[in-house]
């Protein structure tokens, strides 16, 4: 992505892994092979048809030129103020359409968000609650930060099983037992794939 935005000419040496780190922290983007969220995908659709100036490379490209230049004093008194005037008028169109389009834009991502949340909430479904046959088990965490399985149709099924440490996610993968493959993921730790069912016939195999 660094090579990618270099190619663009987007952002500077300084800048190009800070951005890339503030997507990672705003939810745009995960993992180490870089996906783009359903956030991030929703935000910049919602940008692309209501404030499409806002994501436009070549007026980024266009003041980020500009700004390293006042910085370097390649540029006269004159020719600061004209580009500090320009890029202020800039600015407040961009802030007038945004205003204008406050309330369609709120509202695109008020129902896109309500689609995040369901989409998150049946990713989090690992598999049928073995003891009620109702709900499902899902991933939860207590105050502590443990994470454990446990049926949402709780309280009426108190099941839980226990997990490792790490981030947790479902894989594609299916045990040889039916349930499905989990990994862990930790902190400077190769990512572990494991089987959360304490009754599966490969553990009690080994």
């Amino acid at each position: 992505m660094v090579s990618e935005l270099s190619k663009r000419n987007l952002g500077t040496k300084a800048t190009r892994s800070m951005i890339i780190d503030t997507l990672y922290k705003r939810g745009y983007i995960i993992d180490k092979q870089i996906k783009a969220t359903q956030l991030g995908i929703i935000v910049t659709d919602a940008l692309k048809k209501n404030s499409p100036l806002i994501l436009d490379e070549k007026l980024t490209r266009h003041f980020e030129k500009e700004m390293e230049a006042i910085q370097q004093s390649k540029k006269s008194k004159q020719e600061e103020e004209r580009i500090l005037k320009e890029a202020k008028t800039v600015l407040a169109q961009i802030c007038q359409d945004f205003k204008a389009k406050e309330e369609k834009i709120g509202k695109e991502l008020l129902k896109a968000h309500a689609e995040i949340i369901k989409e998150e909430r049946d990713a989090n479904k690992i598999i049928l609650c073995p003891v009620c046959k109702k709900g499902f088990l899902v991933i939860k965490r207590n105050k502590q930060g443990k994470q454990f399985l446990a049926c949402d149709s709780y309280p009426k099924c108190k099941t839980t099983f226990s997990l490792p440490y790490g981030f947790i996610k479902k894989t594609d993968k299916t045990c040889e037992c039916g349930w499905p493959i989990l990994i862990a993921i930790k902190k400077g730790k190769r990512p572990w794939q494991f089987c959360a069912n304490p009754e599966c016939v490969k553990k009690q195999k080994k």
